[in-house]
């Protein structure tokens, strides 16, 4: 995984590293993201808004960033994440879990309600 050599300051697992199928159930992986106290990270916006995945984000006491520019290319993926990165490492660190946010292309950091749900 190329991101690993640039030695980013925490561990980053990626799901294949860790066996889970890529037509895993949403809820699947984020109960082992909680588990593990693990942040998830996905360009899949659908965690809030979807019963079943809402109920394992809280279930499992799970911390979610929603990434930016899925559709963009891998280089300004790499890039968004670099530039607000010390912002969610900030927010990771210091939000109680369960909790969703969305990072925006800009950097701007916003969070997503799922007391709703």
């Amino acid at each position: 995984m190329a991101i690993n050599y640039l030695k980013p300051p925490v561990t980053i697992e990626w799901q294949n590293n860790q066996g889970f199928r890529q037509d895993m159930p949403d809820d699947e992986w984020l109960a082992h993201c909680g588990e593990r106290g693990w942040i998830a990270f996905s360009h899949d916006r659908k965690f809030h808004s979807e019963a079943v995945e809402t109920a394992a984000v809280k279930q499992h006491g799970v911390g979610c960033f929603y990434l930016p520019c899925a559709q963009e290319p891998v280089w300004e993926k790499a890039r968004c994440l670099v530039r607000s990165f010390e912002r969610i490492k900030a927010l990771a660190e210091t939000t109680p879990k369960p909790f969703i946010y969305n990072v925006r292309q800009s950097g701007q950091i916003v969070r997503v309600g799922i007391d709703d749900r």
